[in-house]
């Protein structure tokens, strides 16, 4: 036990130093094997290059035996192997490496490694073989100067391995076949006479190249360990920008001219739903108005993506009362569930939170769709159902969404957060949804801070839960029971200034307001509403300005602040757009307004609006 103990610490000590690998997959793997190699032919052409330079040098300057003619013809051929045989061996290898197909295998990779581990070996051998043309070491009292010879040349070959080991870090075999084959040559010319004469010597140098052996085992792997997460994080990027331009492709294909009719057309389809009287044409009209929002859904989800990626989506993070959003969330899901004929039960106790209130009602409200749309009314004799529950769990409140439906597969679990990825939708039937909804949850999750948990079985159901930070239980004098309210909310004397250059789209909201006791005035630019809010006597307001963002002659940003200038007054304002580029939303937050993103329901419209009517007006009516 003791034994197993030390020999984790010290591969935990070794871990330190060199990291872990194992983690990658055989493709990543093969990766990092390929750039080893690339890196690996490149400072290796380097190292031949300074090797066969040196050697030029080595051959002028050096103390060369002179009591032989063949000794005169060593130093030349000794010379000649770099620039004949070893430079030409390196560029050739470098060819063939850079000429390696994109997708080689393994092998054809381990094989190139090995041919320039062979080639560096040779060179190394051959530079270490100019020892025997040197001339010997003088171990007299008093040895003559000598300009460079063979022990000299040892002492320089082993100060020079510093460059060795930093040029041929990417390969382990390449630096060990330099530093203990590439020595051979120095034990046969050298070996018998430090061993009889400078046996300390002889020693210190065995022990300065075990130790150059060591480090090149250290570089080695430090350098495989950097290669692995400059790999694993340019391929994370890689595949984000790609995930993310792919998005982008698709919300630039939703124009701005798809927008402006459908926002038209569903207010138009609302306001005739509720003026005719013929059954027919109520069944004509509002099958109309699901096709209108099924629209609206798709667009308004790809949207919020747009924006999550953009980073322009913006939070405003506050102590949130959960059963209110919880219950409000409740009530309005509640009819979908009972008309698929499923149990839909809520829990929570008086938590409050912090949270940003919208986002997390996108979040769990999301859930729930999500739940009821994949929980069938009735499965294996149990009747479907979605509870909604709240538990504390330390300093976190956990809000699950519990159905007993169709369930996911584990290998699937980590798909269905990715956008436009449904499990169970091969046919891409839109009444099951467009894939965005968990997508959406995902980022606002992150963009919050808040984890989010998954635990499903097919066939028994799934749970999806959201963490929310705890502040503490709201005072019971506050808990009285809330409920929704189902009527309009109520605009009587609102002044809404409109600027919107469709004047079909102008008239539709005009009238619709109007319709809700707002006094509108409503004009296609900023110099149109101007000078009617002149030319009017207003006892007050205006309250609210809504604008289009992309008008004829300027932008929404630019209409609103030329309105407020005019009137002194900094009124609130909305904009609401097509425009989904990241530019155009990146201006819209910087300016602060908030944004409406087309087609707009008369229901959010109504809601929006509601938000800002003065208390003054309330308290009036």
């Amino acid at each position: 036990m003791a034994h197993t103990i030390k020999l984790r610490r010290f591969a935990g000590f070794v871990n330190s130093f060199l990291g872990t690998t194992a983690a990658l997959s055989t493709e990543q793997k093969l990766f990092v094997k390929r750039e080893l190699l690339q890196s690996l032919s490149r400072r290796a052409v380097c190292w031949t290059v300074l090797v066969a330079v040196g050697a030029s040098l080595l051959c002028v300057y050096g103390s060369w035996i002179k009591t032989s003619d063949s000794f005169r013809w060593f130093r030349v051929v000794w010379v000649l192997g770099f620039w004949g045989m070893a430079t030409p061996m390196a560029a050739y290898l470098l060819k063939k490496t850079k000429a390696l197909p994109k997708h080689a295998s393994a092998n054809a990779i381990e094989q190139m490694h090995w041919a320039w581990a062979a080639s560096v070996t040779l060179t190394s051998f051959w530079w270490a073989a100019g020892s025997l043309g040197l001339t010997p070491p003088d171990f007299s009292p008093r040895p003559p100067y000598l300009k460079l010879a063979s022990s000299g040349f040892l002492e320089y070959t082993l100060i020079s391995h510093t460059f060795t080991l930093l040029l041929l870090a990417p390969s382990l075999r390449a630096n060990l076949g330099s530093f203990v084959l590439g020595a051979v040559p120095f034990g046969f010319s050298l070996g018998s006479a430090l061993y009889i004469h400078r046996p300390a010597m002889l020693g210190f140098y065995s022990t300065q190249l075990i130790g150059y052996c060591f480090l090149a085992w250290f570089f080695f792997y430090s350098q495989k360990r950097s290669y692995v997460k400059e790999i694993i994080l340019d391929e994370a990027r890689k595949r984000a920008e790609a995930a993310k331009a792919e998005k982008n492709l698709l919300i630039a294909a939703i124009s701005h001219d798809l927008r402006q009719p459908l926002t038209t057309l569903g207010l138009k389809l609302n306001y005739i739903e509720r003026s005719i009287k013929s059954t027919e044409l109520v069944a004509d009209v509002s099958n109309a108005q699901r096709q209108v929002d099924a629209m609206e859904g798709m667009i308004n989800g790809a949207l919020d993506i747009c924006r999550l990626e953009s980073g322009t989506w913006n939070v405003d993070v506050q102590e949130v009362a959960l059963p209110s959003l919880l219950r409000g969330i409740f009530v309005n899901m509640q009819p979908l569930a009972e008309a698929k004929g499923l149990k839909m039960r809520l829990h929570c106790g008086p938590y409050l939170v912090r949270t940003d209130r919208p986002a997390l009602d996108r979040i769990v409200r999301n859930m729930v769709t999500n739940a009821i749309r994949y929980t069938p009314s009735e499965q294996g004799g149990k009747k479907g159902h979605v509870l909604v529950s709240c538990q504390r769990r330390g300093s976190h409140i956990k809000i699950s969404v519990w159905d007993n439906g169709i369930g996911i597969p584990e290998g699937r679990q980590a798909d269905i957060f990715k956008s436009y990825v449904q499990v169970d939708n091969p046919e891409r039937n839109r009444e099951k949804g467009f894939g965005l909804g968990l997508s959406i949850v995902q980022g606002l999750a992150n963009l919050l801070g808040h984890k989010l948990d998954i635990d499903s079985t097919p066939g028994r159901g799934s749970r999806f839960s959201i963490a929310v930070p705890f502040m503490g239980l709201i005072p019971p004098e506050l808990r009285e029971v809330q409920t929704a309210e189902d009527c309009d909310p109520d605009l009587t004397n609102m002044v809404v200034v409109i600027i919107e250059d469709n004047s079909d789209l102008r008239v539709e909201i005009s009238m619709r307001l109007i319709e809700h006791g707002c006094y509108v005035v409503a004009g296609e630019s900023s110099s149109d509403v101007i000078e009617q809010l002149r030319s009017e006597a207003l006892a007050s307001g205006p309250h609210l300005i809504l604008s289009d963002y992309r008008l004829e002659h300027e932008d929404g940003i630019a209409a609103i602040t030329a309105v407020r200038a005019a009137t002194n007054v900094s009124i609130p304002a909305l904009l609401w757009s097509g425009d989904t580029s990241s530019a155009v939303l990146r201006k819209v937050a910087v300016s602060g307004m908030t944004l409406l993103s087309k087609p707009v329901s008369e229901r959010t419209l109504l809601t929006a609006l509601a938000k800002y009517k003065p208390k003054t007006l309330t308290e009036g009516a």
